[in-house]
């Protein structure tokens, strides 16, 4: 009775809107979710997009048209309330003893991508820093596949201060923004499982087309 009697009262007095655009949405939604408009703008999938290939992934939506402005946009100003409503769907389909580990980035700390970390932030399940970069890569942008491939052997290693958590059957899955050719998911999934971790795949942002 004083719970709902207090859930009426911060209604009154709170308006709830939605994290993306700002607009007032309807008291039964839940504030992390984006309205029906960003969802629809977005392309944001009501259960993820899912599939198998390169390396199994459950990704926000396509990474195309506005969802993919919007991720060049946190990549600059990042947003956790926004991240939280782009990934509302993927945090309903990961059991609540995930373990997720963010892909670091090859750029210095003040030239990284913040969104992997930021992205675990959001889905609100237990995050380890296990994977470390062991050689410097280059830009993937104009490389075929192959050539991305062979850019991205042997890139990762297992953090030197994390080997503990690394004898484990934690369903555990990796971390990233964005899934092209899926060189450096690969590479980052084959470093956990040989160090003894049981990898589901990886969630993300978007999934390019």
């Amino acid at each position: 009775m004083l719970t709902a009697l207090q859930d009426c009262l911060q209604d009154l007095f709170v308006v709830p809107s939605c994290p993306i655009c700002k607009k007032v949405i309807q008291p039964h939604q839940h504030a992390d979710q984006a309205c029906s408009e960003c969802t629809q703008r977005l392309g944001l999938m009501e259960s993820g997009l899912r599939g198998v290939t390169p390396v199994r992934f459950n990704a926000a939506g396509w990474y195309r048209g506005e969802l993919r402005r919007e991720i060049l946009r946190l990549r600059l100003n990042p947003d956790v309330s926004v991240l939280k409503a782009i990934t509302f769907a993927l945090q309903r389909t990961l059991p609540a003893k995930a373990l997720l580990v963010p892909i670091p980035s090859w750029k210095t700390q003040k030239r990284a991508n913040p969104l992997p970390a930021l992205i675990c932030r959001s889905l609100g399940r237990t995050t380890k820093t296990l994977l470390k970069r062991c050689r410097p890569t280059v830009g993937q942008h104009h490389l075929s596949r192959r050539q991305r491939l062979v850019n991205m052997k042997s890139a990762f290693a297992i953090h030197p201060d994390q080997q503990s958590w690394c004898v484990s059957a934690t369903p555990t899955w990796i971390v990233d923004d964005i899934l092209t050719s899926g060189a450096t998911a690969q590479e980052a999934l084959h470093t956990l499982k040989r160090a003894g971790l049981e990898v589901r795949g990886l969630i993300c942002l978007g999934r390019t087309p």
